[in-house]
């Protein structure tokens, strides 16, 4: 066997197209991987890359048609991202259409050195991909296909595209396997041993399997630093976590009110205890700053707390009946928690809290880059007497989590994602008719009309638009600025941007750290350049990486103006350090803007007209909504709720968990076992 890579269409403004699946920072932490074993062993690498010509006529005739524009020669959208970029002794060849070996260049330097086995890994899935498989296989190499290495924002048709061609065209293998199977085994990264996590939580016991694809994680402040290889977990490891949850989820259930309650304080308690330990675990794993990071701890336990004295006030309610029936609340099941990476801890410990306190069991799918984190949260409920098998844990990506609310043996889902998860999510909930509480992206808006007080207004949107680097889903996206006040709120909102801390995220007075990888830093640029340049943006500050910050994925906070409503900067959220200032003639066209988007999680109004303000919240679409607000925390007992495109099912926190987490039972019972049931009435 003499093995060449192939790399197809790696380049950034492929990997930023919505909808893309499996996520660009698991792809190429899997390419990523496979390249550096061929790197180590000199096996020939090929860069494939689509090059439009500036003028666009080469492009294909569909792109023409539609108007699309990508991979334009000398722009950054045509370049490879940093980790994937071609080595100076590695071939690059460039193509125009599907097939790699369109010109013949490609199949003339594989013979020329000999090559008769090509990996294939790329984009996307069911084009470029399966061209070149294809055409690959007629002129007789064999094909093997990185599994874990390829993509494509067309799910289905990726699918149907793999599942032909295996077996016929190429062979799919992860990442792994390829590496073993061309003669040794992988090389890893120093520090593996040191930075290597289990795969799962079953029964209390963290386990692994050595031949499972790893997904890598760099430190956000030193991007060279490995901080953790976590495996991925395969589908007899869902089996045994989900099996394990449900089998004790029935025990749980009748358990006390009394030991419920008494346990969640004690976890509430030992969380506490740890607050340091676990502000150190996110500023280290996500490069949360730690003001930042000390916010999320104390959420964490104040969740919990809360949980506790929601199940106290249920207690003290009376049974719900009229004399002729009574009802009561019962757990779920099994529910499936999904979470992800900015909030690793105080997300996840506000589902599992009312989960367990309702009775029900829980397969937690934490996100990848936090294993710490997730780690703390285990060992805090294990001390606080929570039995060990009662919540299982699974790291994985989109396919572990199709693959765990599909189980049988799962009830429910909560998830907290992206709006393109959740909507894969919601397809799959709604074909096997499993609840679903999603919630997913915020675009949020902030109107500071021409009676605010400006000065108050810039310091609050400041924070609230690029503290944490703008990696929250509640950040002030889309500044809404009466016009007749706009060259005044901007001179003075650059200034308040420029007085920001930015750098170590350790550090007490940093307020905006690293964004969390190297790829979703490409992918901010990206965003900010398409806009800058195609819909004509201007560029007020930022737009670039602040000086001395080499080492790590910081980039300045951007603020930009002069892009229309329509435009991608607007419509879509960067979740990044990057601000849109909009301006509006009144408070009718104001409010416009406003609602002028699919997403509806929180929306703003800085002003002190009474007025106003009651129409802002009479006409808001969101579903968080505040006046004059100094800061942008949230309530442990209020409910979070996105409307729109930002929200499915019921709402999170306080009484209304209880919604979600329990389904009522209505009992017609004339006998005396009346009695004894409502004593455990809502228990």
């Amino acid at each position: 066997m003499t093995p060449a890579l192939l790399l197809i269409d790696l380049q950034n403004d492929f990997l930023e197209r919505p909808g893309l699946y499996p996520e660009s920072g698991r792809l190429l932490s899997s390419i990523g991987a496979l390249l550096t074993g061929f790197r180590q062993r000199k096996f020939p690498v090929v860069h494939i890359h689509t090059v439009i010509r500036s003028d666009g006529e080469n492009r294909m005739p569909h792109w023409k048609e539609s108007g699309c524009w990508a991979c334009i020669e000398g722009t950054p959208g045509a370049l490879a991202p940093h980790a994937l970029a071609p080595a100076g002794n590695e071939t690059v060849i460039t193509k125009r259409f599907f097939s790699g070996f369109e010109s013949g260049s490609l199949h003339e330097h594989l013979q020329a050195n000999g090559i008769d086995t090509l990996i294939v890994a790329g984009l996307y899935t069911h084009g470029c991909v399966r061209a070149t498989v294809l055409d690959a296989y007629a002129k007789g190499y064999t094909v093997w296909v990185a599994a874990d290495g390829i993509a494509s924002a067309e799910h289905e048709h990726a699918q149907l595209s793999q599942q032909w061609l295996n077996g016929r065209a190429a062979r799919f293998l992860a990442s792994s396997e390829i590496l073993r199977a061309t003669g040794e085994k992988p090389q890893r990264p120093g520090g593996w041993d040191e930075a290597r996590f289990p795969a799962a939580c079953i029964d209390g016991i963290w386990a692994d399997e050595e031949n499972l694809p790893l997904y890598q994680h760099h430190n956000p402040s030193s991007s060279s630093e490995l901080l953790a290889q976590v495996p991925i977990a395969d589908a007899r490891l869902v089996d045994q976590a989900v099996q394990a949850a449900s089998q004790a989820q029935s025990a749980w259930a009748e358990t006390s009110h009394e030991e419920r309650l008494s346990i969640l304080a004690n976890w509430a308690d030992k969380m506490a205890a740890r607050k340091d330990r676990l502000i150190e675990i996110l500023i280290m794993e996500i490069g949360k700053p730690r003001r930042d990071a000390t916010e999320e701890a104390d959420r964490a336990v104040a969740h919990v707390r809360a949980t506790v004295q929601l199940l106290q006030g249920i207690a003290r309610q009376p049974a719900a009946t009229d004399g002729s029936f009574s009802v009561r609340d019962r757990p779920v099941g099994t529910i499936v928690l999904v979470t992800p990476w900015n909030n690793p801890v105080a997300i996840p410990v506000g589902k599992i809290a009312p989960a367990l306190a309702f009775g029900n069991a829980v397969v937690w799918k934490p996100a990848l880059p936090t294993p710490r984190a997730t780690m703390a949260v285990i060992d805090s409920l294990k001390d606080a007497g929570i039995p060990p098998s009662l919540l299982s844990v699974l790291f994985g990506d989109s396919e572990t989590v199709q693959s765990i609310i599909a189980h049988p043996l799962t009830s429910a889902i909560s998830l907290t994602g992206s709006g393109n998860t959740g909507r894969q999510v919601a397809a799959l909930c709604r074909r096997l008719g499993k609840p679903l509480q999603a919630e997913l992206g915020g675009n949020n808006a902030a109107i500071v009309m021409a009676d605010a007080d400006l000065e108050h207004a810039v310091k609050a949107l400041a924070v609230s638009a690029f503290g944490f680097a703008g990696q929250r889903c509640t950040a002030t996206r889309r500044i809404i600025v009466d016009a007749a006040i706009r060259d005044r709120f901007i001179e003075r909102f650059i200034s308040e941007i420029r007085s920001l801390n930015i750098g170590d995220p350790a550090h007490p007075i940093t307020q905006v750290g690293p964004l969390i990888s190297d790829a979703h830093r490409n992918k901010i640029m990206q965003a900010v350049q398409r806009a800058v340049t195609t819909d004509r943006a201007r560029l007020l500050c930022g737009g670039s990486i602040p000086a001395g910050c080499s080492t790590g994925n910081w980039y300045l906070p951007t603020l930009i103006d002069g892009v229309a409503p329509d435009s991608r900067i607007v419509q879509e959220e960067t979740f990044g350090p990057v601000a849109v200032i909009q301006p509006a003639t009144g408070f009718d066209a104001a409010m416009q803007l406003c609602n002028g988007v699919a997403q509806g999680l929180v929306a703003s109004l800085y002003s002190r007209d009474e007025g106003l303000q009651r129409r802002f919240l009479e006409n808001a679409q969101a579903g968080i909504l505040r006046i004059n607000p100094a800061t942008f925390a949230v309530h442990a007992t209020a409910p979070f709720c996105g409307w729109k495109a930002s929200g499915i099912g019921p709402a999170e926190h306080g009484r209304w968990d209880r919604e979600f987490y329990t389904r009522p039972q209505a009992i017609y019972d004339s006998g005396t076992a009346q009695t004894e049931i409502r004593r455990e009435t809502d228990s």
